[in-house]
């Protein structure tokens, strides 16, 4: 009887410790302008359809969604997370693959936790929506976002963290709600979160593998956790909350790989990116002799000399594209014999950074707010144009960019 009353106070007491917790949130009723911008790493255009998604569901029942949202070449994380925030092609705004070398430099630049390189400004061409908003004294916050540690323009978010995987999707949730909590006068009216749980199992399993569907409903919870908590606020309908991903995702097979050392030596030249597009940087006085035994070498692989690329994929004018650069065939890779013999594992889920054309490779766009229509679905825009969203309800000056006011004019209020 005494080990059943203690048990019971025990409930009692939990009981009303998250009743004062939730007790706790106070009402916000001094919101300014306000833009959440989600990142859903990875997450491809009909995914919505291959899980419930009921959080997901009502933002799009409520604001607008596009048929889907087609991303910038090549189509992988970096360059599409920047093209976001700048308004900007890679070529324009410098962050031109996950991989990088730049020959005036002799310096690389890679993607992954604590690298120094993501972290250095110079490496930055373009000026992110957070450096522009802080000039204009603006408060941001990034949690988490591409770029966003590193001082650009002299400049950093006014809140940011450092990139780290291991920090749960709520505690990520939570960290915004923090800074919604904060005074007027400390609160950031930009904000970012970055979710790369799509991506990372679709490189695992691929992206047609029925275990895709547990990890977008996971996502959708924690969509569902970040409208909970502006409900509780009573903010949801104040606030501008626009959700994207950078590319899609397409199944790999081992079946299907390109070798490129049955055509030439890889060890005469850098091979600054490999696959499902090749970047091949070969000494100044075998450019030719290199492109023309990659040229038609194989029915899956184009080849192209960096001043022949398709003027469409906007990838010619910068200085850090290598002289040659090989697009593989959707579902195709790009390797060499030793690699794949060494890696048995490899080319057997899914991959991204295809050219853009190719519907696989596009991610969702979906937008809810006092500043977007409600009910409305429009046709496929490029990932450019999210940039003149966030700045038209800011209210932000822009510098010069890449996007246009007028391929998204029809979703805004």
């Amino acid at each position: 009887m005494i080990k059943k009353s203690i048990y019971f106070c025990f409930i009692v007491l939990i009981i009303s410790c998250a009743k004062k917790i939730e007790n706790d949130v106070s009402v916000i009723d001094d919101l300014d302008p306000t833009v959440i911008l989600i990142s859903l790493d990875g997450f491809r255009w009909d995914y919505l359809s291959k899980a419930d998604t009921p959080n997901l569901d009502i933002l799009v029942e409520n604001g607008v969604i596009s048929e889907s949202l087609i991303p910038v070449f090549p189509s992988k994380t970096f360059p599409n997370h920047l093209s976001i925030v700048t308004g900007c092609y890679p070529e324009n705004h410098g962050i031109l693959s996950n991989n990088m070398y730049d020959q005036e430099w002799d310096a690389e630049y890679y993607i992954g936790e604590n690298s120094d390189p993501v972290k250095d400004g110079r490496w930055y061409d373009a000026e992110p929506i957070w450096v522009t908003a802080e000039k204009q004294g603006k408060l941001t916050g990034t949690y988490f976002w591409p770029g966003s540690e590193a001082e650009i323009n002299g400049t950093r978010p006014s809140y940011y963290g450092v990139y780290d995987g291991n920090i749960s999707r709520e505690d990520r949730v939570q960290k915004i709600l923090e800074w919604i909590d904060l005074p007027k006068q400390s609160r950031p009216v930009f904000m970012t979160l970055y979710f790369s749980d799509v991506d990372s199992w679709g490189h695992n399993i691929g992206p047609d593998a029925i275990g895709m569907n547990s990890v977008i409903e996971e996502i959708d919870e924690s969509i569902g956790l970040l409208v909970s908590g502006l409900n509780k606020r009573e903010i949801l309908d104040n606030i501008n909350i626009i959700i994207t991903s950078d590319h899609g995702m397409s199944q790999l097979s081992r079946d299907r790989v390109i070798f490129l050392d049955d055509y030439m030596n890889i060890n005469d030249v850098r091979m600054v990116d490999w696959s499902p597009v090749a970047m091949i940087l070969p000494e100044d006085d075998s450019i030719v002799s290199v492109y023309s035994k990659l040229y038609e070498a194989h029915p899956q692989m184009s080849v192209f000399k960096k001043e022949d690329v398709p003027a469409r994929l906007h990838f010619n004018n910068h200085r850090r594209i290598p002289p040659i650069i090989c697009i593989a065939a959707d579902g195709w890779s790009i390797s060499d014999r030793d690699y794949f013999d060494d890696n048995p594992y490899t080319f057997t889920g899914g991959t991204h950074g295809y050219d853009p054309a190719n519907k696989s490779m596009h991610g969702i766009f979906i937008a809810s707010g006092p500043g977007l229509k409600e009910g409305l679905t429009v046709d496929s825009f490029s990932i450019i144009h999210i940039y003149e969203i966030i700045a038209h309800i800011l209210d932000i000056d822009t510098p010069e960019n890449d996007a246009s006011f007028d391929s998204i004019s029809v979703i805004l209020k």
